[in-house]
């Protein structure tokens, strides 16, 4: 009973130790809570206070690890869902709080199960409740049982990095109160092992040396945050701010696997979250987007933005067909080879200019047919075949960063599209008239509709017409959803529940379907509705414009938009042009396959203010011009460069400085002085307590294998101490071999602590 009351009172990592965790596991809770994952989440501090109280106690009772486990999940359990229910259902009792949040649990299975996109919110924080409980947990289990004080600093780092990649939201306050609470526990841990290694040598502790320890620790892990943040302000950080967008890739890749669970989530500062475009979408019943600002593009006239395609119908959304990916230099040619895609007649050449004003992933925004993008890109070739099924930047590009494309924009009237035919090319065929979901009363409006219309482009015209126009379609950001198993497009045209109530995925996939089932290729794209006009030639584009859309394929015309959504503004208007003069399109030859733009014209064609544009602008297509990279890899270079100089002359300074100090010493003084300044760059220098024979015989447990250069040194200092007689050549000489002997001995003691430290589990 006394051994436990004395752990209590005096735990080996000292209850300080504790009050740096609870600053960590605050620091990432209030980091979870400022991107606002959810609207509720004030429960997430005192789950990370008590879980680092409990983590502690149990600690310090060192208590199996079979019945700590079940232990800390019942805690845990009983004080994530209280905590959970008094923010959620606070107008209830106690046990009515608790069956709300049981209720709440039921519905969003049974939503998950059936369709995905549940409403409920409540089972989110209590998932990310009881994370945040075993994370700190753990970490205070690892300090006060184990004394694994670097285990718990990565995993509760790990935790803050991971939710510093997953959100937009700037959270350096945040992180510079973990690391600051993170290196005084290293330091306090550190501290710890060396007083006990004082115990186990008997030796009498000076309390002036851990007050001092702790100063200088304080004042190194300052100049450390100091110093890190002065380098995120510098040209260092770029390639780390490169590597560190390119986890947008994987958040999109989690995005695009768990689209049920998380489309209901509108957080729009996350990278999960908010109107990004995946491989994939399926209606969720709700569309959610803001008034945010996303971008402005400079174009010659208001455009689509288009970053992916769909080609296959799943019943409930669309998907992409897996097909090759390869990456695409800055200026370079996308397709090398003929593509079916790129107009032969009636279109022009623009360069337009689009500046981000958020991070939007690496989704990446072109008009028209692009040609040439002045930014590395990834290039996405639906099912194997040269055609452009998305384009993404090859790393993400954040806010006030601009890149420019050079398209072709149709300019293709109705008369032309109405004499284009349905020589439509293999790959077309294989890729955009898969009609074999279509219903049959979905395939008899759309005959209904087109009754007397036998040209392609007349039947696609009053496809469109009929669902923007007639008066029995309503459009709402919020609609139902089909039951299991049922069709989208025809729930949505037939369902009485539904009363043809739909968003632009509604819409776009009732049009395409329709158009597919008439034998005319169609596929849904995804990206932005034209913008809003600021000045000439500039378009503002909001959260609010993103958009679905429907395409038709045209043989030598290549793809044209046809917006069915209603409410939906094109903001153009097709001429209606001369059949009497319209010629035979040039279908099968690819005159843009040699397309380059004219050395002449590179330049910034439509710039906009104060853009910093990636990889240069249009510019960087020329070998020789510098990019924003370059500049920032030679910035990189020379700081590292300079700080490895700097670096290098302070520890040439210094031990010139120790050499000439030590040159005038006696012999046995000089040895002893090499021996124990070794010693103390490898942690196992003498304490000022010891003896000379003391801390020799200590040092040789240390170094087994070398006791006979200790003692000669150890007998070098003694003699030279005490025998007040000069030493002589011979006996000078030996001391120097002994300390040679020993120089890499100390080397490799250092290495083997150091690695002990990190893989070392005491029991």
């Amino acid at each position: 009973m006394a051994d436990l009351r004395e752990r209590f009172l005096y735990p080996r990592a000292g209850w300080l130790s504790l009050g740096l965790l609870i600053i960590m596991g605050l620091a990432l809770s209030w980091a979870i809570q400022a991107p606002r994952w959810l609207d509720q989440l004030e429960f997430l501090p005192p789950v990370a206070f008590w879980a680092m109280v409990a983590g502690a106690l149990l600690g310090v009772l060192r208590t199996t690890v079979v019945l700590t486990l079940p232990t800390s999940a019942v805690i845990g359990g009983v004080v994530v869902v209280w905590a959970v229910a008094g923010e959620y259902h606070p107008e209830l009792g106690q046990v009515g709080r608790v069956l709300a949040l049981r209720d709440d649990l039921l519905g969003w299975t049974a939503t998950m199960v059936q369709t995905g996109f549940p409403s409920q919110m409540s089972p989110y924080a209590v998932g990310l409740g009881l994370l945040m409980w075993t994370t700190a947990f753990t970490a205070a289990y690892a300090v006060y049982r184990y004394h694994r004080v670097l285990d718990a600093i990565l995993l509760l780092g790990t935790a803050m990095i991971v939710n510093l990649s997953a959100t937009l939201t700037d959270l350096f306050m945040h992180l510079l109160l973990f690391v600051t609470a993170a290196l005084l526990l290293w330091l306090r841990a550190a501290l710890v092992e060396r007083q006990d290694g004082w115990q186990r040598r008997r030796v009498n502790e000076n309390l002036e040396v851990p007050a001092s320890i702790m100063r200088s620790g304080i004042v190194f892990a300052a100049g450390a945050v100091i110093m890190a943040w002065v380098l995120t302000g510098v040209a260092v950080a770029a390639p780390l701010t490169d590597a560190w967008r390119g986890l947008d890739g994987v958040w999109t890749g989690v995005r695009d696997q768990f689209e049920g669970a998380f489309g209901t989530l509108s957080n729009p500062n996350s990278r999960i979250t908010g109107s990004t475009f995946g491989s994939s979408f399926a209606v969720s019943g709700e569309w959610v987007s803001s008034d945010d600002e996303v971008l402005t593009v400079a174009a010659p006239r208001a455009l689509y933005l288009r970053t992916t395609t769909y080609d296959i119908y799943t019943g409930r959304g669309w998907d992409r067909s897996d097909g090759p990916r390869r990456q695409v230099g800055p200026g370079q040619r996308l397709f090398e080879g003929p593509t079916p895609e790129r107009p032969a007649d009636a279109y022009e050449i623009a360069t337009i200019t689009l500046s981000m004003h958020q991070t939007f992933g690496r989704n990446l925004f072109t008009a028209g047919s692009p040609l040439q993008v002045f930014a590395p890109v990834v290039i996405h070739e639906s099912g194997g075949q040269p055609v452009l099924g998305g384009i993404d930047a090859a790393n993400p590009i954040g806010a006030g960063e601009g890149y420019q494309v050079s398209v072709a924009i149709s300019r293709a009237d109705e008369a032309q599209l109405s004499s284009a035919g349905t020589d439509y090319p293999s790959v077309v065929r294989a890729l955009y008239l898969d009609d074999s979901r279509v219903t049959d009363r979905v395939r008899a409006l759309a005959e209904e509709i087109t009754t007397g219309l036998d040209n392609p482009y007349d039947q696609a015209k009053a496809l469109a017409a009929y669902l923007q126009r007639d008066d029995s379609f309503s459009y709402s950001p919020r609609a139902g959803v089909p039951e299991p198993g049922d069709d989208l497009v025809d729930y949505f045209l037939f369902d009485p529940e539904n009363d043809r109530t739909g968003y632009c995925q509604y819409y776009a996939s009732a049009f395409v379907m329709m158009a597919r089932s008439l034998g005319l290729p169609a596929r849904v794209a995804g990206g932005f509705a034209p913008g809003d006009r600021l000045e000439d030639d500039t378009f503002l584009v909001r959260e609010s414009n993103a958009h679905a859309w429907g395409e038709v394929f045209f043989p030598g015309y290549g793809w044209q938009i046809f917006e069915a959504t209603k409410s939906i503004d094109s903001r153009f208007v097709r001429p209606t042009g001369d059949p009497s003069t319209v010629t035979p399109p040039a279908n099968g030859r690819d005159p843009l396959l040699d397309f380059e733009l004219d050395p002449a014209d590179r330049r910034q064609i439509n710039a906009l203010p104060s853009v910093d544009f990636i990889d240069g602008g249009i510019d960087a297509a020329r070998p020789d011009a510098p990019t924003s990279n370059d500049a920032a890899r030679g910035g990189n270079a020379l700081l590292v460069a300079v700080l490895l100089v700097g670096a290098g002359a302070f520890i040439f300074i210094r031990m010139r400085r120790l050499q000439r100090s030590w040159r005038f010493l006696p012999a046995g003084d000089r040895a002893w002085q090499q021996l124990t300044h070794a010693a103390e760059r490898a942690g196992v220098g003498p304490r000022p307590s010891e003896t000379i024979y003391e801390y020799a015989g200590w040092l040789e447990e240390q170094l087994p294998g070398h006791i006979e250069p200790i003692r000669t040194v150890a007998d070098g200092k003694v003699w030279q101490s005490y025998s007040g007689r000069r030493m002589t050549a011979t006996a000078s000489g030996r001391l120097e071999e002994a300390w040679a002997r020993l120089r890499l001995p100390l080397v490799w003691l250092a290495i083997r602590r150091f690695a002990r430290r990190l893989l070392r589990r005491d029991a």
